[in-house]
């Protein structure tokens, strides 16, 4: 984070305000107009909202859209043309840049509005507002009018991302919002981590929570709201180790949500070894869960077998099953103690 800050406040050192003569004026912009060898008409003045500036002697200047060079150049002709100076040198210099300004909101150092000044892109102006902040996003949100481009600054700086996504020309807002990321549920180490570096996937940050523990679900759910609503897809975890660059192991974004369930459970208690709550794996028979549970003691018998399963009205109905029933989840099995 800090190398990212730091490039981004290298872009503004490298291209400063003055070195930009081609700068397009527009309303509210505030110049100061020297015309060299008379002092009495230098003058500084607000654009008009009709792109106008009023000067001495030649009144109405239509200067809106042109750049300061050709502003300069319209000057000069006027105070020719009109027989007030022979042959005028005459500077245009923009005071205060307020007719193209991209809102830069979030997690920067200095949120504000900011001019356009200059051939300019996203990293151009949160670079302008000091950089991002330690618990910014490296993921950025861009809004055109009712138009929103997520862009990753990595891709940015690195030269991935169109030209047309990450240029700015004035009336954007850029929103540079928390990196955090939410992990949790059954895994060794569940927390909000951050977007940082070349942590991107899924799989990145299941890592990074320490992994499934031994209670964990076959399935995450992975909740984004990138498209503006939340959505929620079912991702198997095992396949998505198998193969970290299947479509399945998405690239998440700041407020996503990585959850994963404790897998269905079986409590397994009476005559066995070792009585108590287990997972039950995909397709698990009873005998397979008794296994589990370190197998039948001594007193123990196959035969003294019974289920506790709750129906679909919520009660809790008794069954003799087989061996090879499958279970469901908080089924409850009871090895009875044999009567030989």
């Amino acid at each position: 984070m800090k190398l990212l800050t730091r490039c981004l406040f290298l872009f503004t050192m490298l291209f400063p305000i003055w070195a930009f003569a081609d700068y397009t004026l527009g309303t509210g912009d505030f110049v100061k107009v020297t015309v060299y060898g008379d002092a009495e008409l230098t003058r500084e003045i607000r654009i008009a909202e009709n792109g106008i500036l009023t000067f001495p002697l030649i009144g109405e200047v239509k200067v809106g859209g042109l750049s300061t060079v050709e502003a300069e150049k319209k000057i000069a002709e006027q105070l020719q043309r009109g027989g007030f100076i022979a042959s005028p040198q005459v500077s245009v210099v923009v005071i205060q840049f307020l007719s193209k300004t991209v809102s830069v909101l979030g997690g920067v150092l200095k949120p504000g509005r900011y001019p356009v000044t200059r051939p300019s892109d996203v990293k151009d102006m949160i670079a302008e507002a000091g950089g991002i902040t330690p618990d910014g996003s490296e993921i950025v949100t861009v809004v055109r009018g009712d138009k929103r481009t997520e862009l990753d600054l990595h891709d940015v700086i690195n030269q991935h991302a169109s030209k047309e996504e990450i240029t700015v020309v004035g009336g954007e807002t850029i929103y540079v919002g928390s990196r955090d990321v939410a992990v949790v549920g059954q895994l060794l180490r569940p927390a909000k981590y951050g977007i940082q570096g070349g942590m991107r996937k899924i799989s990145d940050f299941i890592s990074l929570a320490g992994g499934p523990t031994e209670l964990a679900g076959e399935v995450l759910f992975y909740t984004s709201s990138i498209s503006g609503n939340a959505m929620t897809e079912q991702i198997n975890i095992d396949e998505l180790f198998k193969s970290p660059s299947s479509p399945q192991n998405k690239q998440v974004y700041p407020g996503d949500v990585l959850y994963v369930p404790k897998a269905p459970q079986v409590y397994v208690y009476g005559e066995v070894q070792r009585p108590g709550m287990y997972k039950i794996d995909k397709n698990m028979t009873v005998m397979q869960a008794i296994a589990k549970a370190g197998g039948l003691t001594m007193r123990g018998t196959q035969r003294s077998v019974k289920l506790h399963r709750k129906d679909e009205h919520n009660e809790i109905v008794k069954q003799t099953p087989s061996l090879t029933s499958v279970l469901q989840d908080e089924d409850v099995l009871y090895i009875e103690e044999s009567l030989l």
